[in-house]
Protein backbone atom coordinates (compact mmCIF):
# COMPACT_ATOMS: atom_id res chain seq x y z
CA UNK A 1 0.00 0.00 0.00
CA UNK A 2 1.56 3.64 -0.95
CA UNK A 3 1.43 6.18 1.68
CA UNK A 4 -0.30 8.89 -0.14
CA UNK A 5 -2.30 8.35 -3.49
CA UNK A 6 -2.39 11.59 -6.20
CA UNK A 7 -5.28 11.87 -8.54
CA UNK A 8 -3.98 14.05 -11.51
CA UNK A 9 -0.88 13.90 -13.46
CA UNK A 10 -0.97 17.58 -14.32
CA UNK A 11 1.79 19.77 -12.73
CA UNK A 12 0.41 20.25 -9.09
CA UNK A 13 0.15 16.29 -9.07
CA UNK A 14 3.58 15.76 -10.74
CA UNK A 15 5.76 18.68 -8.44
CA UNK A 16 3.53 17.32 -5.14
CA UNK A 17 4.46 13.66 -6.10
CA UNK A 18 8.48 14.77 -6.63
CA UNK A 19 8.77 16.18 -3.23
CA UNK A 20 7.00 13.96 -1.20
CA UNK A 21 9.46 10.71 -2.69
CA UNK A 22 11.93 12.72 -2.33
CA UNK A 23 11.20 12.32 1.70
CA UNK A 24 10.87 9.16 1.68
CA UNK A 25 7.40 8.59 0.68
CA UNK A 26 6.05 5.63 -1.42
CA UNK A 27 3.71 7.39 -3.98
CA UNK A 28 1.33 6.41 -6.27
CA UNK A 29 0.01 8.75 -8.89
CA UNK A 30 -3.75 7.68 -10.71
CA UNK A 31 -4.98 9.70 -13.64
CA UNK A 32 -7.59 9.42 -15.57
CA UNK A 33 -6.25 10.07 -19.23
CA UNK A 34 -4.07 7.17 -20.88
CA UNK A 35 -2.03 9.54 -23.00
CA UNK A 36 -0.78 13.37 -22.35
CA UNK A 37 -2.52 16.27 -24.24
CA UNK A 38 -0.16 18.09 -25.89
CA UNK A 39 -1.70 21.54 -25.94
CA UNK A 40 -1.04 23.95 -23.20
CA UNK A 41 -3.37 26.44 -21.62
CA UNK A 42 -0.61 26.92 -19.40
CA UNK A 43 1.99 28.35 -21.29
CA UNK A 44 4.47 30.50 -18.68
CA UNK A 45 6.82 29.06 -15.54
CA UNK A 46 6.87 32.31 -13.23
CA UNK A 47 10.32 33.23 -12.03
CA UNK A 48 8.84 32.17 -8.57
CA UNK A 49 8.66 28.39 -9.67
CA UNK A 50 12.24 28.58 -10.82
CA UNK A 51 13.51 29.31 -7.64
CA UNK A 52 11.39 26.41 -5.88
CA UNK A 53 12.30 24.18 -8.61
CA UNK A 54 16.13 25.72 -8.02
CA UNK A 55 15.86 24.23 -4.38
CA UNK A 56 15.70 21.47 -5.27
CA UNK A 57 18.43 21.07 -7.85
CA UNK A 58 15.72 20.73 -11.32
CA UNK A 59 15.79 24.49 -12.51
CA UNK A 60 17.77 23.88 -15.06
CA UNK A 61 15.96 21.37 -17.26
CA UNK A 62 13.21 24.01 -17.51
CA UNK A 63 15.48 26.64 -18.39
CA UNK A 64 17.01 24.45 -21.39
CA UNK A 65 13.64 23.87 -22.76
CA UNK A 66 12.08 27.49 -22.34
CA UNK A 67 12.50 31.39 -23.70
CA UNK A 68 13.76 33.63 -21.34
CA UNK A 69 10.89 36.94 -20.55
CA UNK A 70 11.94 39.51 -18.39
CA UNK A 71 8.23 41.14 -17.95
CA UNK A 72 4.99 40.63 -17.65
CA UNK A 73 1.51 42.12 -18.36
CA UNK A 74 -0.40 43.11 -16.07
CA UNK A 75 -4.34 43.41 -17.42
CA UNK A 76 -3.06 44.79 -20.36
CA UNK A 77 -1.19 47.31 -19.89
CA UNK A 78 1.51 48.68 -22.30
CA UNK A 79 3.55 49.16 -19.49
CA UNK A 80 4.61 45.88 -18.84
CA UNK A 81 6.25 44.53 -14.81
CA UNK A 82 10.00 44.40 -15.41
CA UNK A 83 11.49 41.30 -13.95
CA UNK A 84 15.05 42.11 -12.53
CA UNK A 85 17.49 40.75 -9.92
CA UNK A 86 16.89 44.47 -7.95
CA UNK A 87 13.28 43.33 -7.95
CA UNK A 88 13.13 39.63 -7.34
CA UNK A 89 16.34 39.15 -6.20
CA UNK A 90 16.95 35.52 -7.01
CA UNK A 91 19.37 33.70 -9.29
CA UNK A 92 16.61 33.45 -11.82
CA UNK A 93 15.15 37.01 -12.25
CA UNK A 94 12.84 36.27 -14.85
CA UNK A 95 10.44 34.08 -16.29
CA UNK A 96 10.17 31.41 -19.09
CA UNK A 97 7.74 30.50 -21.83
CA UNK A 98 7.41 26.47 -21.43
CA UNK A 99 4.39 25.16 -22.36
CA UNK A 100 2.79 22.99 -19.88
CA UNK A 101 2.99 19.71 -21.56
CA UNK A 102 6.97 20.27 -21.79
CA UNK A 103 6.75 21.49 -18.06
CA UNK A 104 4.56 18.13 -17.17
CA UNK A 105 6.80 15.66 -19.45
CA UNK A 106 10.03 17.03 -17.84
CA UNK A 107 8.34 16.59 -14.16
CA UNK A 108 7.25 12.96 -15.25
CA UNK A 109 10.73 11.97 -16.04
CA UNK A 110 12.24 12.88 -12.86
CA UNK A 111 9.42 11.25 -10.58
CA UNK A 112 9.98 7.43 -12.79
CA UNK A 113 13.71 8.23 -12.12
CA UNK A 114 12.63 8.81 -8.53
CA UNK A 115 9.94 5.61 -8.27
CA UNK A 116 6.79 7.39 -7.90
CA UNK A 117 4.38 4.79 -9.50
CA UNK A 118 1.96 5.80 -12.00
CA UNK A 119 -1.55 3.94 -13.39
CA UNK A 120 -2.95 5.82 -16.34
CA UNK A 121 -6.83 5.38 -17.54
CA UNK A 122 -8.55 5.23 -14.12
CA UNK A 123 -11.32 7.57 -13.53
CA UNK A 124 -11.87 8.16 -9.69
CA UNK A 125 -15.77 7.16 -9.00
CA UNK A 126 -15.68 6.58 -5.58
CA UNK A 127 -14.02 7.79 -1.87
CA UNK A 128 -14.17 6.24 1.76
CA UNK A 129 -12.44 7.41 4.22
CA UNK A 130 -11.78 6.75 8.07
CA UNK A 131 -9.40 7.49 11.13
CA UNK A 132 -6.81 5.32 9.38
CA UNK A 133 -6.83 6.19 5.85
CA UNK A 134 -8.31 6.51 2.33
CA UNK A 135 -9.87 3.97 -0.21
CA UNK A 136 -10.43 4.81 -3.37
CA UNK A 137 -12.68 3.47 -6.32
CA UNK A 138 -11.69 4.07 -9.93
CA UNK A 139 -13.07 2.67 -13.58
CA UNK A 140 -11.55 2.17 -16.73
CA UNK A 141 -13.16 3.06 -20.15
CA UNK A 142 -13.82 -0.75 -20.58
CA UNK A 143 -15.93 -1.09 -16.92
CA UNK A 144 -13.34 -2.20 -14.98
CA UNK A 145 -13.35 -1.01 -11.19
CA UNK A 146 -10.67 -1.15 -8.70
CA UNK A 147 -9.75 -0.28 -5.17
CA UNK A 148 -6.77 1.80 -3.91
CA UNK A 149 -5.56 2.64 -0.05
CA UNK A 150 -3.58 4.81 1.40
CA UNK A 151 -2.80 6.57 4.70
CA UNK A 152 -3.27 10.00 2.75
CA UNK A 153 -5.21 11.26 -0.74
CA UNK A 154 -4.38 14.66 -2.52
CA UNK A 155 -6.78 15.24 -5.25
CA UNK A 156 -4.74 17.44 -7.77
CA UNK A 157 -7.52 16.84 -10.78
CA UNK A 158 -7.88 20.29 -12.14
CA UNK A 159 -10.99 22.74 -12.40
CA UNK A 160 -13.29 19.59 -12.57
CA UNK A 161 -12.20 17.76 -9.83
CA UNK A 162 -13.62 14.21 -9.34
CA UNK A 163 -11.64 14.37 -5.68
CA UNK A 164 -13.41 17.84 -4.95
CA UNK A 165 -17.09 16.07 -5.13
CA UNK A 166 -16.27 12.70 -3.89
CA UNK A 167 -15.16 14.17 -0.34
CA UNK A 168 -17.89 16.85 -0.04
CA UNK A 169 -15.35 19.57 -0.53
CA UNK A 170 -17.13 23.17 -0.53
CA UNK A 171 -16.07 25.44 -4.01
CA UNK A 172 -17.84 28.65 -3.91
CA UNK A 173 -17.37 31.68 -6.05
CA UNK A 174 -19.63 32.62 -9.38
CA UNK A 175 -20.14 32.17 -12.80
CA UNK A 176 -17.89 33.52 -15.65
CA UNK A 177 -19.80 36.46 -17.42
CA UNK A 178 -17.45 37.07 -19.85
CA UNK A 179 -14.39 35.23 -21.96
CA UNK A 180 -11.37 35.80 -23.65
CA UNK A 181 -9.55 33.71 -26.75
CA UNK A 182 -5.89 32.32 -26.78
CA UNK A 183 -4.55 30.55 -29.57
CA UNK A 184 -1.32 28.94 -30.70
CA UNK A 185 0.12 30.17 -34.03
CA UNK A 186 3.00 30.18 -36.56
CA UNK A 187 4.15 33.82 -37.59
CA UNK A 188 5.74 35.35 -40.79
CA UNK A 189 6.59 38.54 -39.39
CA UNK A 190 7.09 38.27 -35.00
CA UNK A 191 7.14 40.96 -33.15
CA UNK A 192 10.82 41.72 -31.69
CA UNK A 193 9.26 41.58 -28.09
CA UNK A 194 6.41 40.52 -26.04
CA UNK A 195 3.40 43.09 -26.64
CA UNK A 196 0.63 44.15 -24.63
CA UNK A 197 -2.46 46.55 -25.97
CA UNK A 198 -5.61 47.85 -24.62
CA UNK A 199 -7.74 49.72 -26.48
CA UNK A 200 -11.77 50.21 -27.65
CA UNK A 201 -11.53 46.69 -28.93
CA UNK A 202 -10.31 45.22 -26.14
CA UNK A 203 -7.26 43.71 -25.12
CA UNK A 204 -4.67 41.73 -26.64
CA UNK A 205 -0.87 40.22 -26.26
CA UNK A 206 1.77 37.93 -27.66
CA UNK A 207 4.86 36.37 -27.07
CA UNK A 208 6.94 33.40 -27.99
CA UNK A 209 5.18 30.35 -27.04
CA UNK A 210 8.66 28.40 -25.72
CA UNK A 211 7.87 25.56 -28.34
CA UNK A 212 9.34 25.42 -31.84
CA UNK A 213 8.61 28.88 -33.76
CA UNK A 214 4.72 29.44 -32.11
CA UNK A 215 3.53 32.01 -30.75
CA UNK A 216 1.00 32.33 -28.23
CA UNK A 217 -1.59 34.82 -28.63
CA UNK A 218 -3.99 35.85 -25.84
CA UNK A 219 -6.64 38.37 -25.74
CA UNK A 220 -10.13 39.41 -24.74
CA UNK A 221 -12.17 40.89 -28.15
CA UNK A 222 -15.19 43.28 -26.80
CA UNK A 223 -17.36 42.10 -29.70
CA UNK A 224 -16.80 38.19 -28.35
CA UNK A 225 -16.95 38.79 -24.74
CA UNK A 226 -20.16 37.23 -24.07
CA UNK A 227 -19.37 34.19 -25.68
CA UNK A 228 -19.57 30.46 -23.93
CA UNK A 229 -16.44 29.16 -23.23
CA UNK A 230 -17.36 26.12 -25.79
CA UNK A 231 -17.70 28.87 -28.44
CA UNK A 232 -13.77 28.00 -29.69
CA UNK A 233 -12.11 30.29 -31.91
CA UNK A 234 -10.83 29.79 -35.71
CA UNK A 235 -7.89 30.92 -36.76
CA UNK A 236 -9.72 33.50 -38.94
CA UNK A 237 -11.36 34.17 -35.73
CA UNK A 238 -8.26 34.87 -34.24
CA UNK A 239 -6.75 37.03 -37.31
CA UNK A 240 -9.59 39.31 -36.88
CA UNK A 241 -9.37 39.73 -33.50
CA UNK A 242 -6.01 40.50 -33.64
CA UNK A 243 -6.29 42.87 -36.83
CA UNK A 244 -9.02 44.98 -34.39
CA UNK A 245 -6.50 45.16 -31.92
CA UNK A 246 -3.66 46.38 -33.63
CA UNK A 247 -4.04 46.78 -37.12
CA UNK A 248 -2.39 43.51 -38.34
CA UNK A 249 -1.84 39.92 -37.77
CA UNK A 250 1.36 39.37 -37.61
CA UNK A 251 1.56 37.13 -40.83
CA UNK A 252 -0.09 34.46 -38.79
CA UNK A 253 -0.64 30.52 -40.09
CA UNK A 254 -0.89 26.90 -38.96
CA UNK A 255 -2.57 27.10 -35.57
CA UNK A 256 -1.62 24.29 -33.34
CA UNK A 257 -4.76 24.83 -31.23
CA UNK A 258 -6.90 27.24 -30.01
CA UNK A 259 -9.59 27.75 -26.92
CA UNK A 260 -11.70 29.71 -25.04
CA UNK A 261 -11.66 30.67 -21.19
CA UNK A 262 -13.95 32.63 -18.88
CA UNK A 263 -13.69 34.95 -15.51
CA UNK A 264 -15.22 31.97 -13.50
CA UNK A 265 -13.91 32.31 -10.56
CA UNK A 266 -14.11 29.62 -7.15
CA UNK A 267 -12.12 28.95 -4.54
CA UNK A 268 -12.00 25.74 -1.88
CA UNK A 269 -13.89 26.83 1.43
CA UNK A 270 -10.86 24.08 2.86
CA UNK A 271 -8.79 22.77 1.81
CA UNK A 272 -8.58 19.17 3.87
CA UNK A 273 -11.12 17.31 4.89
CA UNK A 274 -9.94 14.19 7.41
CA UNK A 275 -7.06 12.46 5.11
CA UNK A 276 -8.08 14.19 1.57
CA UNK A 277 -6.44 17.36 0.63
CA UNK A 278 -7.05 19.01 -2.71
CA UNK A 279 -4.23 21.39 -4.58
CA UNK A 280 -3.95 23.76 -7.58
CA UNK A 281 -6.70 24.06 -9.69
CA UNK A 282 -9.12 21.30 -7.64
CA UNK A 283 -8.98 23.65 -4.90
CA UNK A 284 -9.05 27.59 -6.87
CA UNK A 285 -10.33 28.51 -10.30
CA UNK A 286 -9.52 32.07 -11.83
CA UNK A 287 -9.10 34.26 -14.72
CA UNK A 288 -5.91 33.50 -16.46
CA UNK A 289 -4.26 36.81 -15.75
CA UNK A 290 -0.65 37.46 -15.53
CA UNK A 291 -0.19 33.28 -16.01
CA UNK A 292 -0.50 32.81 -12.27
CA UNK A 293 -2.68 29.29 -12.27
CA UNK A 294 0.53 26.58 -12.62
CA UNK A 295 2.17 29.34 -10.30
CA UNK A 296 -0.05 28.50 -7.26
CA UNK A 297 -0.60 24.94 -8.02
CA UNK A 298 3.06 25.14 -7.36
CA UNK A 299 3.19 26.76 -3.89
CA UNK A 300 0.22 24.25 -2.76
CA UNK A 301 2.53 21.29 -3.63
CA UNK A 302 5.31 23.29 -1.77
CA UNK A 303 3.23 23.93 1.06
CA UNK A 304 2.33 20.57 1.60
CA UNK A 305 4.62 18.61 0.96
CA UNK A 306 6.88 19.14 3.97
CA UNK A 307 4.02 19.36 6.54
CA UNK A 308 2.76 15.78 5.01
CA UNK A 309 6.38 14.36 5.20
CA UNK A 310 6.75 15.98 8.70
CA UNK A 311 3.60 13.82 10.01
CA UNK A 312 5.33 10.90 7.77
CA UNK A 313 8.52 10.72 9.06
CA UNK A 314 6.98 10.72 13.06
CA UNK A 315 7.99 14.03 14.12
CA UNK A 316 4.57 15.42 14.74
CA UNK A 317 2.12 13.34 16.16
CA UNK A 318 -1.46 13.74 17.58
CA UNK A 319 -2.68 16.76 18.25
CA UNK A 320 0.27 18.99 17.08
CA UNK A 321 0.17 17.03 13.71
CA UNK A 322 -3.28 18.48 13.19
CA UNK A 323 -2.52 21.47 13.81
CA UNK A 324 0.89 21.83 10.99
CA UNK A 325 -1.66 19.87 8.58
CA UNK A 326 -4.73 22.24 8.64
CA UNK A 327 -2.32 25.14 8.14
CA UNK A 328 -1.61 24.05 4.70
CA UNK A 329 -5.31 25.26 4.17
CA UNK A 330 -5.17 28.29 5.99
CA UNK A 331 -1.93 29.55 4.56
CA UNK A 332 -2.56 28.65 0.89
CA UNK A 333 -6.09 30.09 1.22
CA UNK A 334 -5.02 33.54 2.26
CA UNK A 335 -2.60 33.51 -0.76
CA UNK A 336 -5.56 32.27 -3.14
CA UNK A 337 -7.76 35.39 -1.58
CA UNK A 338 -5.28 37.56 -2.53
CA UNK A 339 -4.54 36.36 -6.09
CA UNK A 340 -8.10 35.92 -6.96
CA UNK A 341 -8.79 39.66 -5.96
CA UNK A 342 -5.59 39.97 -8.32
CA UNK A 343 -7.32 38.46 -11.30
CA UNK A 344 -10.41 40.13 -11.04
CA UNK A 345 -9.31 43.66 -10.46
CA UNK A 346 -7.04 42.52 -13.90
CA UNK A 347 -10.47 41.14 -15.70
CA UNK A 348 -11.91 44.49 -15.11
CA UNK A 349 -8.93 45.91 -16.94
CA UNK A 350 -9.43 43.76 -19.73
CA UNK A 351 -13.09 45.16 -20.72
CA UNK A 352 -12.07 48.37 -19.28
CA UNK A 353 -13.42 49.61 -22.75
CA UNK A 354 -16.98 48.94 -22.17
CA UNK A 355 -17.90 52.15 -20.51
CA UNK A 356 -16.03 55.63 -19.66
CA UNK A 357 -15.67 55.45 -16.80
CA UNK A 358 -13.94 51.95 -16.65
CA UNK A 359 -11.51 52.97 -19.23
CA UNK A 360 -11.21 56.36 -16.95
CA UNK A 361 -9.81 53.69 -14.02
CA UNK A 362 -7.93 51.59 -16.55
CA UNK A 363 -5.59 54.93 -17.50
CA UNK A 364 -5.34 55.52 -13.85
CA UNK A 365 -4.00 51.75 -12.97
CA UNK A 366 -1.63 51.82 -15.67
CA UNK A 367 -0.13 54.94 -14.98
CA UNK A 368 0.33 53.92 -11.05
CA UNK A 369 2.04 50.62 -12.37
CA UNK A 370 4.39 52.55 -14.36
CA UNK A 371 6.00 54.08 -11.02
CA UNK A 372 9.35 52.28 -10.22
CA UNK A 373 8.13 50.78 -6.54
CA UNK A 374 4.80 49.52 -7.95
CA UNK A 375 6.38 48.33 -10.67
CA UNK A 376 8.14 45.90 -8.08
CA UNK A 377 5.32 45.25 -5.57
CA UNK A 378 3.16 43.90 -8.74
CA UNK A 379 6.10 42.01 -10.40
CA UNK A 380 6.95 40.09 -7.16
CA UNK A 381 3.12 38.94 -6.80
CA UNK A 382 2.54 38.26 -10.26
CA UNK A 383 5.77 36.04 -10.04
CA UNK A 384 5.44 34.05 -7.21
CA UNK A 385 7.09 36.05 -4.58
CA UNK A 386 4.50 38.64 -2.60
CA UNK A 387 1.32 35.88 -1.90
CA UNK A 388 -0.36 37.10 1.23
CA UNK A 389 0.23 34.87 4.38
CA UNK A 390 -1.61 34.52 7.45
CA UNK A 391 -1.18 37.17 10.74
CA UNK A 392 -1.60 35.09 13.69
CA UNK A 393 -0.39 37.80 15.61
CA UNK A 394 -0.64 41.43 16.38
CA UNK A 395 2.57 43.37 15.22
CA UNK A 396 3.89 39.81 12.98
CA UNK A 397 6.78 40.93 11.42
CA UNK A 398 6.29 41.07 7.63
CA UNK A 399 9.03 39.04 7.05
CA UNK A 400 7.24 36.05 8.26
CA UNK A 401 5.93 33.95 5.42
CA UNK A 402 7.91 35.78 3.25
CA UNK A 403 9.94 33.96 0.23
CA UNK A 404 13.39 34.27 0.65
CA UNK A 405 14.82 36.53 -1.84
CA UNK A 406 17.58 39.36 -1.99
CA UNK A 407 20.12 36.95 0.15
CA UNK A 408 23.36 35.29 -0.88
CA UNK A 409 25.57 33.02 1.25
CA UNK A 410 29.00 31.81 0.12
CA UNK A 411 29.10 34.02 -2.56
CA UNK A 412 25.81 33.45 -4.80
CA UNK A 413 22.73 32.05 -4.37
CA UNK A 414 23.94 27.76 -4.68
CA UNK A 415 24.86 27.09 -1.68
CA UNK A 416 21.46 28.01 -0.13
CA UNK A 417 20.04 26.39 -2.45
CA UNK A 418 21.85 23.11 -2.51
CA UNK A 419 21.05 23.35 1.48
CA UNK A 420 17.47 23.24 0.73
CA UNK A 421 15.58 20.50 1.32
CA UNK A 422 11.92 18.91 1.83
CA UNK A 423 12.73 17.94 5.94
CA UNK A 424 15.15 20.99 6.51
CA UNK A 425 15.22 24.11 7.90
CA UNK A 426 18.02 26.41 7.12
CA UNK A 427 19.26 28.84 9.87
CA UNK A 428 21.24 31.85 8.86
CA UNK A 429 23.33 34.37 11.41
CA UNK A 430 24.54 37.23 10.27
CA UNK A 431 25.84 38.52 13.89
CA UNK A 432 27.91 36.55 15.20
CA UNK A 433 27.16 37.34 18.65
CA UNK A 434 24.30 34.92 18.72
CA UNK A 435 26.11 31.94 16.75
CA UNK A 436 26.91 29.92 20.40
CA UNK A 437 23.33 30.95 21.82
CA UNK A 438 21.43 29.77 19.15
CA UNK A 439 23.46 26.67 18.52
CA UNK A 440 22.93 25.75 22.04
CA UNK A 441 19.45 26.57 21.48
CA UNK A 442 18.31 24.61 18.55
CA UNK A 443 20.62 21.30 19.13
CA UNK A 444 17.51 19.54 19.87
CA UNK A 445 16.50 20.15 16.62
CA UNK A 446 19.80 19.71 14.69
CA UNK A 447 19.60 16.69 12.64
CA UNK A 448 16.96 18.86 10.63
CA UNK A 449 18.71 22.17 10.45
CA UNK A 450 21.63 23.20 8.16
CA UNK A 451 23.41 26.25 9.57
CA UNK A 452 25.06 29.45 7.67
CA UNK A 453 26.73 31.70 10.07
CA UNK A 454 29.02 35.39 9.59
CA UNK A 455 32.17 33.04 8.39
CA UNK A 456 29.93 31.97 5.56
CA UNK A 457 29.61 35.72 3.58
CA UNK A 458 26.13 36.37 4.21
CA UNK A 459 25.11 38.99 2.09
CA UNK A 460 21.66 40.73 1.54
CA UNK A 461 20.91 43.50 -0.31
CA UNK A 462 17.14 45.39 -0.49
CA UNK A 463 15.61 47.26 2.51
CA UNK A 464 13.03 44.21 3.92
CA UNK A 465 17.03 43.06 5.59
CA UNK A 466 17.45 46.34 7.17
CA UNK A 467 18.16 45.08 11.25
CA UNK A 468 17.98 41.57 10.68
CA UNK A 469 20.52 39.34 12.41
CA UNK A 470 18.94 36.07 11.64
CA UNK A 471 16.18 34.29 10.24
CA UNK A 472 15.06 30.57 10.09
CA UNK A 473 14.00 29.07 6.49
CA UNK A 474 11.35 26.63 6.17
CA UNK A 475 11.63 23.67 3.61
CA UNK A 476 9.43 25.69 1.24
CA UNK A 477 11.70 28.77 1.22
CA UNK A 478 9.59 30.71 3.48
CA UNK A 479 11.00 33.18 6.78
CA UNK A 480 9.28 30.99 9.88
CA UNK A 481 11.45 33.29 12.37
CA UNK A 482 13.10 36.40 12.35
CA UNK A 483 15.68 38.07 14.56
CA UNK A 484 15.91 41.64 14.71
CA UNK A 485 18.65 43.71 16.73
CA UNK A 486 15.93 45.86 18.33
CA UNK A 487 14.28 42.46 19.75
CA UNK A 488 14.93 41.72 23.92
CA UNK A 489 17.71 39.21 24.10
CA UNK A 490 16.09 36.69 26.77
CA UNK A 491 13.72 36.22 24.12
CA UNK A 492 16.32 34.63 21.62
CA UNK A 493 16.40 30.96 22.59
CA UNK A 494 12.78 30.71 23.37
CA UNK A 495 11.48 32.27 20.31
CA UNK A 496 13.21 29.89 18.01
CA UNK A 497 12.35 26.96 19.92
CA UNK A 498 8.70 27.53 19.92
CA UNK A 499 8.98 27.88 16.22
CA UNK A 500 10.85 24.61 15.75
CA UNK A 501 8.72 22.74 18.31
CA UNK A 502 5.79 24.01 16.05
CA UNK A 503 7.16 23.64 12.61
CA UNK A 504 10.24 21.00 12.27
CA UNK A 505 9.21 18.54 15.27
CA UNK A 506 7.53 18.41 18.41
CA UNK A 507 9.62 18.00 21.63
Amino acid sequence: MPDVLIVGAGPTGLWLALELRGAGLDVTVIEKNLTRDIRSRGAAMAAGSLETFATRGIAQQFLDAGVPIHSVHFGSSETRLQMSREALGTKYPHSIMIPQAVTEQILMDICKQKGVKFLFGHHAAGLDQNADGVTLETKTEDGTTSKFSAPWLIGCDGTRSAIRKLANFEFEGTDGNISGWLADVLVTDPPPDPISVNNESGSFLIQPLGYKNYFRTAGLNLRTARLPASAIPTLEDVKSYVLEAVGKDFGMHSMLWSSRFSNTTRLATNFRNGRVFVAGDAAHQFFPAGGQGITTGFQDAANLAWKLAAVFQGRFTGAKAEELLNSYSTERRTALQGIIKSTLAQTALFVAAESPTQTALAEVVYELIAHPDLNKLWVRRLTGFGDRFPIEEEGQDPLIGARVTHLEVQGGFDALHTAMAIDRFILVVKDASLEDALHQGTSPWAPNIKYFGPSDNISTFGSQWDGVDAILIRPDGRVSWIWRASFPPEQLVPSVAKILGRLCKEI
